[in-house]
């Protein structure tokens, strides 16, 4: 079973979101065995980003009968001269258009999620559909973005990733305060199902101005119902949630900053929630390499394997210079957001962050990785996004946090939110 599942999610095509997750999955690969999942089945991008012999790939899993595992593909040795990414595969999408596949139906989907979830792999890096619809959201986290990728050069794009983020939380809260759900059965939460989704309901809406996010929810229910364990644990979901992001064409901290960072958090302060916590997994510059790169199917990383003059063996693979660099700074200079999550309190009555000290926390944080690693190379920006994401999927953090470590169903979510929330509670005293 995969340490972690990590989703790749982009608003809209056209902003790098396969080219990242290919080379963010070789990277990966460096460090522990990985395999990449092409759910982007219209296009099959991943496919044409890697020049490397197929013989199986998700129509032999979907027609065929296939197992997932055996329609991994390796890298021919020519891509891989000193054998250091033989701990990746991937699974194309199919060769043509199918549209099955395309449009995969619940009981596909499902199959999908237990075969990934099988898959004999420290980490699954699963490259989705531009956009949002269920063959997105069934494969993204309940409690965290996974990675979404937007650039300065595509506001619209920018705009659209927020809203995988108000469509995966509002998912989430649905589910976790649904009519039946069992949160209704604890102490103090016997109440107040119906109005909860009704400020969902509108919140949602962006065409109803009455409830503008879900802060306002909160604030309205706790005028309703005081300050009970059913807000805080409310105000809790909506806190622990966790955004993470990576610049594509990195122009520049002010002119990303404005043109990339202001609108996203903008857009998710005002239309979702200012409680949220961000946390940006580096950038990747501008390079016209890339582009020749996808062209060739030779990843800029397997490029650069290519050109080494001192090969290492494939029994001794060399040290990732980035990583031996970053290990040995390995702090909060980094600008890993270190902060521990929420716990249940009676204190939603809180006021939320303001929008402008998200995007104060953003700036500097962007800053501060930008000072330690403005000479990076486009092949290190890879480097230092796992070295990120790597740090976040350690302990003591939550094993949800970043990534996924199961494609779970959603009574899955609301066993392991009660769990959390009847050890929290029981500590908040009366």
């Amino acid at each position: 079973m995969p340490k972690r599942i990590i989703p790749v999610a982009s608003g809209k095509g056209g902003v790098g979101k396969t080219t990242f997750a290919v080379n963010f999955a070789l990277a990966l690969s460096r460090r522990a065995p990985t395999v990449l999942i092409d759910l982007d089945t219209v296009t099959s991008s991943v496919r044409s980003t890697l020049a490397t012999a197929i013989h199986r790939d998700l129509y032999h899993f979907h027609r065929k009968k296939a197992a997932l595992v055996e329609c991994i593909t390796r890298l021919e040795p020519a891509l891989d001269r000193t054998g250091r990414y033989r701990d990746f595969g991937f699974v194309a999408g199919p060769r043509h258009y199918l549209e099955e596949l395309a449009n995969p139906d619940p009981d596909l989907r499902r199959r999908l999620a237990v075969e990934i979830n099988s898959l004999p792999v420290d980490y699954v890096v699963v490259d989705l559909r531009a956009g949002v619809d269920a063959n997105v959201l069934e494969f993204l986290p309940y409690t965290n973005s996974g990675v979404l990728i937007f650039t300065p050069h595509l506001p619209q794009a920018t705009l659209a990733a927020s809203d995988i983020v108000k469509a995966v939380l509002f998912r989430t809260l649905r589910l976790v305060f649904s009519k039946s759900s069992d949160v209704f059965r604890l102490p103090g939460f016997g109440e107040g199902h119906e109005l909860i989704h009704e400020l969902l309901s509108r919140a949602e809406d962006v065409y109803d101005d009455s409830v503008p996010n879900l802060d306002f929810v909160l604030k309205d229910l706790r005028d309703v119902f005081g300050d009970q364990p059913l807000l805080a644990a409310i105000e809790w979901v909506i806190a622990d949630f966790r955004v993470h992001y990576v610049l594509n064409m990195f122009d520049g901290v002010e002119e990303s900053h404005e043109s990339a960072i202001v609108p996203f958090v903008q857009n998710l302060g005002g239309n979702v929630s200012g409680r949220l916590n961000l946390t940006q997994l580096g950038w990747v510059v501008q390079d016209p390499k890339l582009h020749r790169a996808n062209c060739t199917g030779v990843p800029l990383l397997l490029e650069g394997e290519r050109a080494r003059t001192q090969a290492a063996s494939p029994q001794r693979p060399a040290i990732d210079p980035v990583f031996a660099e970053l290990e040995a700074l390995r702090s909060s200079a980094l600008g890993i957001d270190r902060r521990k999550p929420p716990k249940v309190s009676r204190t939603a009555a809180a006021e939320a962050p303001s929008v402008d000290a998200l995007l104060g926390e953003q700036l500097e944080s962007l800053r501060t990785m930008f000072t330690d690693r403005r000479k990076d190379s486009v092949q290190e920006n890879f480097s230092y996004a796992v070295f990120r994401a790597l740090n976040l999927m350690q302990a003591p953090r939550l094993p949800t946090e970043f990534g996924m470590t199961q494609i779970a169903p959603p009574e899955q979510l609301v066993r392991w939110i009660l769990r959390r929330l009847q050890s929290a509670t029981a500590q908040v005293p009366a």
